[in-house]
């Protein structure tokens, strides 16, 4: 007697599903992992979480803010449903008579968009206080909109993430009202055989034959991704994490961009400081705020015209499969009706030229784009 197979879905199938009811999921490809993996939340609204001290205790999926603050909460993505390859029937129905109404705006605000010769007067101001020795980096960002609907687009369009950047952490999540997508080329914090691992990763240049070689990188690059490395190392030991290893710096090929990257491992032991405190800790780095870090936040503050909301802060999956496998939430955007906001930045120290530090900018941005208006 043959047996009949159970029906089932895609999880394209199945995404859109979640996207056209407005459900709270989100949907990521590891890197270098052929498949995403989809999980949906039954309830609408979010579990937010004020500090990670009980890290290793949630499941789900985590998102941070760069900052904390009341519009920019941290928050959990419930595994209610998960769902890798393909999905039954069964929960495909369920999903289908699951269904949340949009958040309606009177009106829809997006962020200060500022032009190039506004950017580089910012640029201006920053090095200045560079040049007075009141800090030595600092990660300026700005937000680029573009009008673009991508209704009906975003499940292909995270298929052709995927195809386009194996070794990016690609994502996109629904909840409260907030839609973002992004393919990240940044680990921030992985927990996996008792075993903690973060990044630094920092200065850029184009995918060249020339920078494939760290020797031919400029003293910019290799003093900005050593700030950030400084700082991880010190953070490590001051929250008295034992047998930290290295290896780095070397060059390491994100998309159609290189960037220097430094690796840290150090074994989770009893001796060790509390891990969520160390995340935190942690958060965040030089690589998306500057050095030192308070100064750097100050200005930051000052300086920016726009919220950087979700943008450069990290996000993963926790619990579930691994204790946490975090991303720093770069080359992102927030999906705004029938609008995008890119988010991009860079590191500023002496030797920044602002005319580059503004060609960097939109080519971070490119990396989303170049997919969205990819037609193949």
């Amino acid at each position: 007697m043959k047996q009949v197979k159970e029906s089932v879905k895609s999880i394209h199938e199945t995404l859109s599903v979640c996207l056209k009811n407005n459900l709270t999921f989100a949907a990521y490809r590891l890197p270098n992992q052929k498949h995403p993996v989809l999980i949906v939340q039954r309830k609408s609204e979010v579990e937010e979480i004020d500090n990670l001290s009980n890290i290793t205790d949630l499941d789900g999926f985590l998102v941070a803010p760069f900052l904390q603050c009341t519009g920019n909460r941290m928050f959990v993505i419930k595994p209610d449903f998960k769902f890798e390859k393909e999905v039954p029937e069964e929960n495909f129905e369920e999903l289908l008579h699951l269904k949340y109404p949009a958040k309606t705006n009177s009106e829809v605000i997006l962020p200060y968009e500022v032009t190039k010769d506004e950017y580089l007067v910012q640029i201006k101001k920053i090095t200045s206080s560079i040049e007075k020795k009141e800090v030595q980096k600092v990660v300026l960002s700005r937000a680029k909109i573009v009008d673009k609907n991508l209704e009906g687009q975003i499940p292909e369009l995270l298929s052709k993430l995927c195809a386009k950047f194996a070794n990016a952490f690609i994502y996109v999540f629904n909840a409260g009202g907030k839609l973002w997508m992004g393919a990240t080329p940044e680990p921030f914090a992985l927990l996996k055989d008792n075993i903690f691992y973060t990044s630094s990763v920092a200065g850029t240049k184009e995918n060249t034959e020339k920078y494939q070689k760290i020797e031919n990188w400029g003293s910019k690059e290799k003093q900005e991704q050593q700030y950030v490395s400084d700082y991880i190392d010190s953070v490590l030991n001051s929250n008295h994490w034992e047998n930290i290893k290295h290896r780095g710096p070397y060059v390491k090929k994100a998309g159609n961009l290189l960037h220097l990257r430094t690796d840290f491992s150090s074994v989770a032991g009893s001796m060790n400081g509390n891990l969520g405190h160390l995340i935190d800790s942690l958060h965040p780095t030089p690589a998306v705020c500057g050095f030192p870090k308070s100064r750097a936040l100050e200005i930051i503050r000052s300086v920016e015209k726009h919220d950087r909301e979700y943008y450069s802060g990290f996000l993963g999956p926790v619990g579930m499969d691994n204790p946490l496998t975090l991303f720093v939430n770069l080359r992102c955007m927030k999906i705004v009706g029938s609008q995008i906001v890119l988010y991009s930045g860079g590191g500023l120290t002496i030797d920044s030229n602002p005319v580059d530090e503004w060609y960097e900018t939109e080519i971070k941005a490119g990396t989303l784009l170049s997919a969205i208006y990819d037609n193949k």
